[in-house]
């Protein structure tokens, strides 16, 4: 399949997810099968956009591998043509490289390095931007009881918190949580992973 192709499809599930999503603006209440529909395609656009995210890295890898190819040649080629003459008259090459030859090397455990990956490090400023659509809604239920007013007042106050364990005082102190659940282990992880 070539990229034109996966993006077509792309294209295709985005439009999709739009026209579901568009769907329920008139409707108090959504039916559950809409969230099943709407989770499975956004899950999919990710799975794909990794995809091609990936065959990207693997492109600009072999172009970078060519670009250290003819870096190469040339580093070579400048070596054979440097000629010096010495004090006694004799022609000697002296190899003068024009620049230093790159080193590109990534480690092993670091590639390939995808932007979600990326973007999830990043120190966030915005609390909210760390969650995915899923993780909104797997929080406001199990966490907050569908109180969405609640949600938000929580994560206005952490965004104003500084570090990590002066937001998890402030959760153990406003939230009456059970640390032992997973929504709790996966919200703390987030929170973790805004300060890091």
């Amino acid at each position: 399949m070539t990229n034109k192709e996966k993006i077509d499809g792309l294209v295709a599930d985005i439009s999709e997810l739009e026209g579901l999503v568009a769907g329920m603006s008139d409707m108090e209440i959504c039916p559950l099968s809409f969230f099943s529909q709407t989770f499975d395609l956004a899950y999919k656009i990710i799975r794909d956009l990794h995809v091609l995210e990936g065959l990207q890295i693997n492109v600009f890898q072999k172009q970078m591998e060519e670009y250290q190819k003819i870096i190469e040649a040339t580093l070579l080629l400048q070596e054979t043509s440097a000629i010096d003459t010495s004090k006694s008259g004799t022609q000697e090459i002296i190899p003068e490289p024009l620049f230093e030859k790159p080193v590109i090397e990534l480690p092993a455990e670091k590639w390939p390095v995808y932007l979600n990956d990326a973007l999830a490090k990043k120190n966030l400023s915005d609390f909210r931007k760390a969650f995915s659509l899923n993780d909104h809604f797997y929080f406001l239920k199990e966490l907050f009881g569908d109180d969405e007013a609640k949600m938000n007042k929580v994560i206005t106050d952490l965004n104003d918190i500084q570090s990590y364990e002066e937001s998890v005082k402030y959760l153990h102190d406003k939230q009456n949580w059970d640390t032992e659940s997973a929504a709790v282990t996966d919200f703390f992880a987030l929170l973790e992973k805004r300060f890091r």
